[in-house]
C-alpha cells in the first residue's frame, strides 16, 4: 500500500511539473504595457548593452532584403518578446524586405529595447535603405479584448489599415489618442527611412492569440489559423496598393 501511494505521489509531482512548464511555455513574457518610448521599463538601454551581457543562443537577428522593395516589415520584439509578431512579419518574406530581432530565453521580455533606443546595426542599416517601414508589435490590452492600435508617422496610410482590418471583421483604430503607443517620435527606428514616414502596429494579446491554434512559441508557426491569414491579407491588400 505505501508503495502505491509513493507511486500516486510520484505521478502527482510528475504532472505538477509538467503543467507548470506547458503553463510557462504558452503565457510566455510580453511587453505588458505596449512599446514604451521612454525605455523605462528595459534592462537593456541599447544593442551594445545586450549584446555583452546575453549569449547569442539567447536571440537571433533575421535579415531578408528584397531587390526593389520601397518597404521594410519589421519588428525589433519578435519570438517570445512579443508573441505571435515574427510570424506577422515571415508572412511578407516574398513580396517585401524584412527585419526581425527575435528573443528566445525564458524571460524573453528582458531583451526587449525599446523602439527609440533600438540600434542594432543591421536593423539601423536596413530602416534607413528603405523608403518606407511597417513595424509590428504586441501590447497586453485587456483580457478577451482583440483589439489593434495603428500608428506612425504615415498618418494616411495607417487610416488605410484601419479601415482595411475594420471591413475585414477586426477592432482597430488610429493610435493618435495612445502617446506611447503612436510610434511617432523621431528617434524610433521606424522613423529612420528615406522619407521619414512609417506604420506601426500594435496588436493585442488577445488579438493575437486569436491568430493561432496554439500560443506555446514552438507550435505557432505551424498552427496558423484561418483568422490569421484573414488578418495579414487585410494590412497586405494596404501594402500591395500603397507601396508596389
Amino acid at each position: 500500500m505505501k508503495k502505491f501511494f509513493a507511486l500516486l505521489l510520484l505521478l502527482a509531482l510528475g504532472w505538477g511539473v509538467y503543467y507548470t512548464m506547458q503553463a510557462q511555455e504558452h503565457d510566455e513574457p510580453v511587453s505588458s504595457g505596449g512599446e514604451d518610448e521612454s525605455g523605462s521599463n528595459d534592462m537593456y538601454r541599447n544593442f551594445k548593452e545586450l549584446e555583452e551581457n546575453e549569449s547569442t543562443d539567447h536571440y537571433q537577428i533575421t535579415s531578408n532584403p528584397v531587390p526593389g522593395s520601397r518597404l521594410l516589415v519589421m519588428s525589433p520584439h519578435g519570438g517570445r518578446i512579443e508573441g505571435g509578431v515574427s510570424e506577422i512579419v515571415h508572412f511578407f518574406d516574398n513580396d517585401f524586405s524584412t527585419y526581425l530581432f527575435e528573443g528566445f530565453r525564458e524571460n524573453a521580455s528582458e531583451l526587449h529595447i525599446t523602439s527609440t533606443n533600438f540600434d542594432e546595426p543591421i536593423g539601423v542599416a536596413q530602416a534607413k535603405a528603405h523608403d518606407y517601414v511597417l513595424a509590428v508589435h504586441g501590447y497586453k490590452g485587456e483580457p478577451g479584448i482583440d483589439h489593434t492600435l495603428v500608428g506612425g508617422t504615415d498618418y494616411d496610410r495607417a487610416e488605410k489599415i484601419v479601415n482595411s482590418l475594420e471591413r475585414n471583421g477586426f477592432s482597430a483604430e488610429l493610435a493618435v489618442a495612445h502617446a506611447t503607443l503612436s510610434g511617432t517620435s523621431n528617434h524610433n527606428i521606424n522613423n529612420l527611412t528615406k522619407t521619414g514616414q512609417s506604420v506601426q502596429l500594435e496588436i493585442s494579446r488577445s488579438q493575437r492569440e486569436a491568430l493561432f491554434d496554439s500560443f506555446d512559441f514552438r507550435q505557432r508557426s505551424s498552427t496558423k489559423n484561418e483568422t490569421f491569414y484573414r488578418y495579414v491579407r487585410a494590412i497586405r491588400t494596404v501594402l500591395d496598393e500603397e507601396y508596389t
